[in-house]
């Protein structure tokens, strides 16, 4: 009698384990390369975004406002939807062609407003000092937030997509506000907590 062809049992169990094998090895690696080509685009965008806001300084002798209470009055940037690159960086004079530039690591995130899946954006000068409308600077901590990151930051949520987790308070002056986003680091893993950061004072973003 001929035996009929085909796989047993145990052959075909062999298969699915080989197959869940090298899904396992092929699924993490995917995720990993998504998450260094994301933080490699973030860094791409925040020196296209460091170059516009110098441009900025080097013709109006001030950064484009952040949209804190203390703005300078910019009427297509709502003071709900501060920090953050503003349009006028586009007009008169466009130093970029778009300030919509969407943090890769929000980019899906579901928000009311779509600014909030932008690049944070502080202008430390105008927050807590004096370039916008503040009669004083915030003495709590405009000097130390100057000497830490210059006049201004850009920062991503990073692959955790939260801003923060921030720094223990006891580093800096002052309570629980403004709080210090800790720096995205991947020698503790590619996707570890911290946000992807660059200032005037950091390029390499490390603080």
């Amino acid at each position: 009698m001929l035996r009929k062809k085909g796989f047993t049992l145990i052959e075909l169990l062999i298969v699915v384990a080989i197959i869940a094998i090298l899904a396992a090895i092929a699924i993490p690696n995917f995720l990993e390369a998504q998450v260094r080509s994301k933080v490699s685009r973030t860094k791409a965008d925040m020196r296209t975004l460091a170059g516009a806001l110098e441009s900025y300084m080097v013709d109006w002798n001030k950064y484009p406002g952040d949209g804190a209470q203390y703005c300078w009055g910019y009427p297509n940037y709502p003071y709900d939807a501060y920090w953050y690159v503003p349009d006028t960086i586009t007009t008169p004079l466009a130093y970029i062609s778009s300030a919509m530039f969407v943090d890769p690591f929000r980019e899906t995130e579901l928000v009311t407003t779509p600014k909030y899946r932008r690049y944070r954006y502080w202008y430390v000068d105008m927050t807590w000092g004096t370039a916008g409308t503040r009669p004083t600077p915030s003495a709590s901590y405009y000097s130390f937030l100057k000497q830490w990151y210059g006049s201004w930051k850009l920062n991503s949520a990073g692959p955790d997509k939260t801003y923060g987790p921030p720094y223990n308070t006891g580093i800096y002056p002052g309570t629980m506000y403004p709080e210090l986003p800790i720096p995205y680091d991947p020698t503790n893993g590619t996707r570890s907590l911290g946000d992807i950061m660059r200032s005037q004072n950091d390029s390499a973003g490390i603080k």
